[in-house]
């Protein structure tokens, strides 16, 4: 994804994330991603087109204990405090985001009704532990560990197409790992990420998977976005949903800075209409670090935001 899941050299106030494959490095504080298009729905009133919701999911750099473990109490009220029903915890190496640490979150994800996306990586982008690239296998497990925790909503698997990924998810894989957890909780959503979507990518992937994740990477302008979402949708032609990503922060081929707060707030007006959700990618969760422009306009869009499409996000899209 557009955050590497390295983690080796994680500190308290500030990380750097390194990604393989499109290498990019990010230094990060109190930072998060939020899908836009995620509110908790009961699995069995979900239907394809609004399992995610209508109201931001955050992505954050993970809260640490004083053993670098995640901190599951503090991840749970910040996630209540900033009023969002939806969590994306990566699966990784090590603490905090070791399968272990997934799992200690479940029960108080549950218990505080918040949905929980775990992300699988593949191999250029770190590991997922234990079972690697074996996404079968992990698809498995997580489908086995929805039966008993609903608030795992889907599973992302992230870069499918990027870094030479798309040899490895070919139809036919990217079908065993639909089948996988269709076969132990239908109701377990399957959503890759994806950064171009053309009729061949989407005759590839319709049947075998419940959405994606696309990502726009124009941080300076939105000049071709709303054509991007509109194109991504008439190929998908109805077979699968498709939700917008946009970035919120510097990355590494925009390091010096992020988009400005007007260009981020157009992108999301934009992919809140014509798209069927909105990922948002580097957000701070918390309003105590300096100059955060991005999280008051992010707050907007979440149910009984100042925005229009307040908890409307993806709802009706053109």
């Amino acid at each position: 994804m557009k955050i590497g899941y390295g983690y080796t050299k994680l500190q308290t106030c500030a990380r750097a994330i390194m990604r393989s494959g499109t290498t990019r490095l990010i230094r990060l504080g109190s930072i998060g991603l939020f899908i836009l298009g995620t509110q908790l729905v009961p699995a069995a009133h979900a239907s394809p087109f609004d399992a995610m919701g209508f109201s931001p999911c955050s992505w954050s750099v993970p809260i640490q204990d004083k053993d670098h473990k995640l901190d599951v109490p503090a991840t749970i009220r910040l996630l209540r405090a900033n009023h969002f029903t939806c969590y994306v915890q990566p699966i990784e190496e090590k603490s905090p985001m070791s399968f272990d640490d997934f799992k200690r979150l479940l029960p108080a994800a549950q218990a505080s009704g918040i949905a929980i996306w775990p992300v699988l990586v593949p191999h250029t982008e770190g590991a997922s532990l234990p079972y690697r690239e074996d996404f079968v296998r992990w698809t498995k497990e997580l489908a086995n560990l929805s039966l008993k925790y609903s608030v795992i909503r889907g599973i992302n698997i992230d870069d499918t197409d990027a870094g030479g990924n798309d040899k490895m998810f070919t139809r036919d894989y990217t079908c065993q790992i639909y089948r996988a957890k269709q076969q132990i909780n239908p109701k377990l959503l399957f959503i890759p990420t994806i950064y171009d979507l053309d009729r061949g990518e989407a005759d590839r992937l319709a049947g075998c998977v419940d959405g994606v994740w696309l990502w726009w990477t124009n941080l300076e302008q939105n000049n071709g976005l709303r054509a991007f979402l509109e194109d991504g949708r008439v190929v998908a032609n109805g077979r699968f949903p498709v939700y917008a990503g946009i970035y919120a922060h510097s990355t590494s081929w925009q390091k010096q800075e992020g988009p400005k707060p007007k260009i981020f707030r157009k992108a999301m007006e934009i992919g809140c209409t014509y798209s069927n959700g909105v990922v948002m990618w580097q957000l701070p969760l918390t309003d105590d670090l300096k100059d955060n422009e991005m999280l008051p306009i992010a707050k907007d869009f979440v149910t009984g935001g100042a925005s229009p499409l307040a908890g409307k996000c993806g709802q009706n899209p053109l």
